[in-house]
């Protein structure tokens, strides 16, 4: 079994790329770093590291060997949390990577309740796209991660998914603003402004075009659902979203979310996924919470 402080030192180096750049960033000496080194390569036969004129890189050894290193590190971290709620202390660091959407939506609603209920907690929050909101949580980069439409994957676990139907949302000026709801084709005789190719609502609007045989023509494209609404809220343009995108908006009075009526449009699937054998207390109370909000705002509960 390697040293606590050893692990730590491969990891630095691995990430850094040289013992100087690790020791600095733990305060450590390089030739103490190097010491511990060589004696691990001599212990195990074989170079952990090959030493290139400007950078260390790892050997194939080297890279099996840091898979170890890091879920080992992961492993302590968790358990250290774990312990850390046992005694009621309820503090931690939770690593959250989320989708745009949410992120503006429904994660200023959790974090108000859980400042309240755990104010110990410090949440680390990552902007960033759906694939790599999963493969981050295969690695253990983020302890949960929130966002639409998720592929399979075995190693992840899915804690809760909630289906989001897919809406209009127009100022409430706009002439849909006043109906039910609406049909893809009411849409077309007005500017739109939608969601482009890096967002999970484009595939299902493509899907719907391409299913009535119309061709979408907005006047504006982007990636960004503040983006969306913010001009939206202007009048000047319509868009397509969920009613979870515009929470705070529908409930102030400044968008209107008109739903779809077209029986064959694909509703949304918005997720709550952790790692497939997360034991971290901590983010199971952070769970709970987004579970409680979201379920309010869907009138589930």
């Amino acid at each position: 079994m390697l040293h606590a402080r050893l692990l730590h030192y491969l990891d630095a180096i691995a990430r850094y790329g040289s013992m100087r750049k690790a020791g600095e960033k733990l305060h450590t000496a390089s030739s103490a770093i190097n010491r511990q080194v060589l004696a691990l390569e001599a212990r195990l036969g074989t170079p952990i590291f090959h030493r290139l004129p400007r950078k260390l890189v790892l050997t194939p050894a080297g890279e099996v060997l840091l898979q170890h290193v890091r879920r080992t590190l992961r492993d302590m971290e968790q358990t250290q949390k774990l312990i850390d709620d046992i005694k009621g202390l309820r503090r931690g660091d939770i690593m959250i990577g989320i989708m745009n959407g949410p992120a503006t939506t429904i994660l200023p609603i959790v974090i108000a309740d859980l400042r309240e209920s755990c104010s110990g907690i410090r949440l680390h929050i990552r902007i960033i796209p759906q694939d790599e909101i999963v493969r981050d949580v295969v690695s253990g980069e983020v302890d949960v991660g929130i966002g639409f439409d998720f592929s399979p994957d075995p190693n992840i676990n899915v804690f809760h998914t909630w289906t989001c139907q897919l809406g209009v949302v127009v100022s409430p000026g706009h002439e849909l603003a006043h109906r039910k709801s609406v049909s893809f084709m009411d849409c077309l005789a007005f500017p739109m402004i939608i969601g482009d190719s890096a967002m999970s609502i484009r595939p299902h609007l493509d899907v719907l075009a391409a299913r009535t045989g119309v061709e979408l023509n907005p006047v504006i494209e982007t990636n960004s659902v503040e983006t969306m609404r913010r001009i939206v809220a202007t009048g000047h343009a319509m868009t397509f979203l969920t009613s979870l995108d515009v929470i705070a908006e529908t409930r102030t009075g400044d968008l209107v979310y008109v739903p779809l009526k077209d029986v064959d449009i694909q509703s949304q699937s918005l997720s709550i996924i952790t790692p497939h054998d997360s034991r971290n207390a901590l983010s199971a109370i952070l769970l709970e919470r987004f579970r409680s909000v979201i379920d309010d705002v869907l009138h589930t509960r």
